[in-house]
């Protein structure tokens, strides 16, 4: 698939790149939609729907896809419930988590910058690639800027206490995610882009159920306004359904490093939203941080050849 994929000529692949471009500007709505739900919605009662949800829509149309798993084995079944552990469970705990603690505009510049970096990293060591003198230079530029945008000197005190918090979560979040989408690439070498998504997301849903159990669920959904609504509409299907979708394709198209070259649009697009909408700034210092943490990214997309 690989000699095939270098062989193809470029315009075949625009519609991937499309894709994959669609997709960081949904995932960079995800904070400030995030923000807006947890107005009324509990953190894990949250997941469950938006999870829940989007893995029955994505079955519903890709059913045919689901009969790979007939073949399925044990190793294929531990795959799979690591991907739904790591991509619907850890992460959307530590990135609600980290919602509920520290401004939108942290959750749009920590985790994909170095979620990115992650998955360039694992990318390199689990397949067998060169790490370059540029991506460790870029792997220390994107850690400094995301320090900067942290300002853990200034965050010590007082609320500033549960900002850091959040800013830890939103780290936890990213180590979780760019795991997930490397480990993605392994099980798509098994079964397709919708297949692996579905399972990702009904196993993650199955870990979430019992804790959203303890939230009373019910009443939150109930009492829930239309912003909140309308906010975990946007979660669930363009953020998940669509989203998810679309970068499982790419990378099974692309590869794990080349897409996540486009994780550096997503807190380009998440600060002017959570701007936009939610009336966020960034201080002069935290703007050269997210500045700083991009070109580190954009370094760690030079890699080297795969190892003989």
């Amino acid at each position: 698939m690989a000699a095939a994929e270098a062989t193809a000529p470029r315009g075949s692949l625009a519609p991937v790149y499309g894709l994959v471009l669609l997709t960081t500007l949904f995932w960079g709505g995800t904070a400030v939609a995030g923000k807006l739900a947890l107005r009324d919605v509990p953190i894990v009662t949250l997941g469950v729907v938006r999870y829940g949800v989007a893995a029955l829509r994505l079955a519903g149309l890709a059913w045919p896809s689901l009969r790979q798993l007939s073949s399925l084995r044990a190793a294929d079944a531990r795959l799979l419930a690591v991907l739904g552990l790591l991509g619907a469970c850890l992460n959307h705990l530590f990135f609600f988590g980290g919602l509920a603690l520290a401004p939108a505009s942290h959750g749009a510049i920590i985790p994909p910058t170095v979620s990115t970096v992650w998955t360039v990293f694992l990318a390199a060591r689990l397949g067998r690639e060169e790490v370059t003198r540029r991506q460790v230079a870029g792997m220390v530029l994107c850690l400094a800027g995301v320090v900067l945008v942290m300002r853990p000197e200034r965050l010590m005190i007082g609320a500033g206490r549960l900002t850091l918090l959040g800013d830890l979560l939103f780290l936890l979040c990213a180590l979780a995610w760019g795991t997930y989408s490397y480990v993605t690439k392994v099980a798509m070498r098994r079964f397709s882009a919708a297949a692996t998504l579905i399972c990702a997301m009904g196993i993650g849903t199955l870990c979430l159920a019992p804790l959203a159990a303890l939230e009373r669920p019910w009443v939150a959904l109930r009492t829930a306004g239309p912003t909140a609504w309308g906010a975990l509409g946007y979660l669930t299907v363009a953020a998940t359904c669509l989203s998810f979708l679309g970068w499982s394709v790419a990378i099974r198209r692309l590869g794990a490093g080349r897409t996540a070259v486009f994780g550096i649009l997503v807190p380009v697009f998440g600060v002017f939203l959570a701007w936009l909408v939610l009336g966020e700034r960034l201080g002069p210092i935290q703007i050269l941080g997210g500045a700083v943490a991009l070109c580190g990214v954009l370094l760690c997309q030079t890699s080297g050849g795969p190892r003989p």
